[in-house]
């Protein structure tokens, strides 16, 4: 060893092994589900539910994005409770509809009353927190009492921190995702709460956003069709079919690959695909090519031979077409809706 090697000293080898050095929950068989499993594939519950092994497990970067969602979630708690107005933590709360399986889940926050400027102020301090949180910390603390000198009213947060390609998706089309709507209105019903918020941070330039849920609304009737559909299947002890690995997003407006597929903990068991990256090459410029023909149509363009066969395709696959012009939206006309 030379004498630059005996001055060099370093610890990113054990700091990125300890990211994934969490310990995963043990499987055993259930009869409930959980609020996080809300709007995911009703096979990949079933088989989960049964305690089967899966043969696709997270993987280090999966397991690394949880651990940095646990640490924007980790600052959100320092400024709730410096300032005052968190309640409660990861509150556990329950819910069954007669018949169906019981929806179990932990809220995030529990946020409310009156801010507490001056104890947040001082508790900045002593924390030694990057300016930025401690500058837009003060900010709301600050909006919260001059807008709202009663206090605010209590109500769950649920936190999310996504990608910037996920963000810009959302905000685009002003609307949370399904699963994260599902997940939240649980605390709300669970509770017999009015409102809660989702709050959205962007792990790339911690960008935020809001969105509410409220109790009751049209979230509820979501809500209850997911759980009677795995109700059905695991009462009954009839096994999902499995899912289609390009689907019509509502909340998109558009194709695009199945999440539920290609985060599958069964991809190789159920659908054949040895990791997420393979299922990425195949179906990446299918979802383009679908999406390209149709915002093809619903612009009125000149349709070709190659188009017809791209139009076959997406019937083939049990789409209904006439249905997907209805509720496409093409890119420009999100941008001009911005």
């Amino acid at each position: 060893m030379n004498k630059l090697d005996q001055k060099m000293w370093g610890f990113a080898p054990i700091w990125n092994a300890g990211l994934s050095d969490i310990s995963q929950r043990p499987m055993k068989v259930r009869d409930n589900i959980w609020a996080s499993e809300l709007g995911k594939a009703p096979i990949d519950l079933w088989l989960k539910m049964r305690a089967i092994e899966p043969t696709n497990p997270p993987n280090p970067r999966s397991m690394r994005k949880f651990e940095a969602g646990n640490v924007f979630e980790w600052i959100v708690s320092l400024i709730l409770k410096r300032a005052g107005i968190l309640q409660e933590s990861q509150k556990w709360s329950s819910y069954q509809y007669p018949g169906l399986l019981e929806v179990t889940g932990k809220a995030d926050f529990i946020a409310g009353g009156k801010p507490d400027i001056q104890k947040f102020e001082q508790e900045m301090i002593n924390l030694e927190l990057p300016d930025v949180f401690k500058r837009n910390g003060e900010k709301i603390i600050k909006y919260f009492a001059n807008e709202f000198p009663e206090g605010l009213t209590e109500m769950p947060l649920e936190i999310k921190s996504v990608s910037s390609f996920i963000f810009e998706a959302l905000e685009k089309n002003k609307s949370a995702s399904k699963m994260h709507r599902l997940q939240t209105f649980h605390y709300l019903k669970s509770t017999n709460k009015p409102i809660a918020t989702i709050v959205y941070i962007c792990r790339d330039d911690l960008r935020m956003m809001e969105f509410l849920v409220e109790n009751p609304s049209e979230t509820e009737t979501e809500y209850k069709e997911f759980i009677e559909k795995i109700s059905k299947y695991h009462l009954s002890n009839e096994r999902p079919p499995l899912e289609k690995a390009i689907e019509f997003s509502n909340d998109l407006g558009k194709f695009a690959k199945n999440f539920n597929v290609a985060y599958s903990g069964y991809l190789t068991m159920l659908y054949g695909f040895k990791d997420q990256a393979e299922f990425d090459a195949k179906h990446t410029p299918i979802v383009a090519r679908w999406n390209r023909v149709l915002a093809r149509i619903k612009a009125g363009d000149n349709i070709t031979d190659k188009n017809k066969d791209v139009i076959k395709e997406i019937e083939d696959a049990g789409h209904i077409l006439n249905n997907l012009i209805i509720n496409f939206v093409s890119d420009e006309q999100k941008n001009e809706n911005n």
